[in-house]
C-alpha cells in the first residue's frame, strides 16, 4: 500500500502570497520614501520569506509534488509575487520629482 502525501496542503495560498508581497510592497515603498536605508531590512524580510516559499520548489521530492498538486501557475505567481515585493520597495528609492 503506498500513501499519498497532500503536499500542497502545508504551502500557503496564493491569496495569502499576493497578499503578504503587496503588504512588504508597500511597507517598503514607504520605508524607502522615509529613509533610504529602511529599504534593507524590508528586502531583507522579503528575501527570507522568498527563500521559504521558493525553496520547497528545489526539493527534488517536494517540488514536483507541488507543481503537480497545484499546477505550474503556483510557482509562476508565487515568483511574480516576491518579484513585485521586490519591485514596489525599489521604487520608494526612485527621487521624487519636484515641480518646475
Amino acid at each position: 500500500m503506498m500513501l499519498v502525501f497532500e503536499a500542497i496542503a502545508k504551502e500557503p495560498t496564493l491569496r495569502t502570497v499576493w497578499g503578504a508581497a503587496v503588504i512588504l510592497g508597500l511597507v517598503g515603498f514607504a520605508a524607502g520614501r522615509f529613509r533610504r536605508w529602511l529599504v534593507l531590512p524590508t528586502l531583507a524580510i522579503i528575501a527570507c520569506l522568498a527563500y521559504v516559499q521558493l525553496s520547497e520548489f528545489a526539493d527534488p521530492v517536494v517540488g514536483p509534488a507541488i507543481i503537480q498538486q497545484a499546477g505550474r501557475g503556483y510557482l509562476i505567481q508565487s515568483c511574480a509575487a516576491v518579484a513585485l515585493a521586490v519591485f514596489l520597495s525599489v521604487l520608494g528609492l526612485v527621487p521624487k520629482r519636484r515641480a518646475a
